[in-house]
């Protein structure tokens, strides 16, 4: 069996060997690298998308160790982006990661990598919306995901959608909070799984009911809701 078949044989089944090929073929930006960005890096590299930038200024502190895959007694004071990418290109030879240790909106217009699709692992309202409005000049489909202790929500938007606009509103109050948020790790990674499979599903051209449209998580009620 030749390497690139091997490493992806289990794959065979859920994924005809075309949608695979498409998938080594496939250009992928995941933009934030902690909680919901690692997680989302190792299963696009596990499943088999070809090309990965990732992107994150930040850098590795212990209060991210609770739920974050590489926040690690090793990694506190590395960046995110740089280690997420050195892990994702030790998993198999076909992983093609690059790592953009900045906050993306620092990225000229002119270098906004090309992609197939872009995922959102951000925590900030206002990054969302800056996110989704590059995506939006580019014509790049969006994975939108968000946690916050038990619950989290997905979407998906495409070109010419306005999911984020109305999930957060620039009429929308800016709240504060004296502490930062709670967030579990079992919220971020089934989050991050619903986030991969949608884009997935974006990348070979499969529908979802996620399209302009988003699904709220609960996990200590176990309810899982499309909201549209």
């Amino acid at each position: 069996m030749e390497p690139f078949k091997e490493y992806f044989v289990r794959n065979q089944g859920a994924l005809t060997l075309e949608q695979q090929q498409t998938l080594d073929n496939s250009h992928v930006a995941v933009v934030g690298c902690g909680g919901l960005g690692g997680y989302v890096i190792e299963q696009l590299v596990r499943i088999g998308i070809g090309r990965m930038d990732v992107f994150d200024p930040d850098v590795f502190t212990a209060s991210n160790c609770n739920r974050q895959l590489n926040a690690l007694t090793a990694t506190l004071g590395c960046n995110k982006a740089e280690i997420a990418a050195h892990r994702a290109r030790c998993i198999h030879p076909f992983a093609r990661v690059t790592a953009w240790a900045v906050d993306f909106r620092d990225v000229p217009q002119e270098t906004w990598p090309a992609v197939d699709a872009v995922v959102d692992c951000l925590d900030s309202i206002e990054a969302r919306r800056d996110l989704a409005r590059l995506c939006g000049e580019h014509k790049q489909p969006l994975i939108h995901g968000a946690v916050n202790a038990w619950c989290g929500q997905v979407g998906v938007q495409r070109p010419g959608d306005d999911l984020l606009a109305r999930l957060y509103p620039d009429r929308a109050p800016r709240l504060s909070s004296p502490s930062p948020p709670s967030v579990l790790v079992c919220t971020v990674v089934v989050v991050a799984g619903l986030q991969v499979s949608e884009t997935i599903k974006v990348l070979l051209g499969e529908p979802s009911s996620l399209r302009n449209n988003w699904m709220h998580i609960d996990l200590k009620h176990g309810d899982f809701a499309t909201m549209g």
